[in-house]
């Protein structure tokens, strides 16, 4: 696991720890950055709003294949911007604290 996101700041354990991947590796975030009020904002696609199947995606899929974000379903980026959207308004980083832990969806 990389310790560091793109932008160089350090990464945490995410909103539901460390997570196995079906690989061997394990994940806790996966960042992308997208744009927001006009500048580009480093957020995680693991975020507490998803379903299980998103998850799945996230976690059985290589983030770094040619395909991950073309086939990646849309509600996934959606629900990742409008999480992070929330946390930024209520003046918070996109990313987890490290006190914040949500249980992994079952459904």
């Amino acid at each position: 696991m990389d310790n560091k996101r793109v932008d160089g700041t350090q990464k945490g354990n995410g909103f539901f720890g460390v997570l196995k991947r079906p690989d061997g590796n394990v994940s806790t975030e996966i960042s992308i950055g997208v744009g927001l009020n006009g500048k580009e904002v480093q957020i995680p696609l693991i975020v507490p709003t998803l379903n299980k199947s998103e998850l799945n995606y996230l976690l059985t899929k290589d983030p770094k294949s040619d395909d991950f974000m073309s086939k990646m379903p849309s509600t996934i980026i959606d629900k990742a911007v409008e999480h992070a959207v929330e946390r930024l308004k209520s003046g918070q980083s996109p990313f987890a604290n490290k006190d914040e832990s949500y249980d992994v969806p079952n459904e």
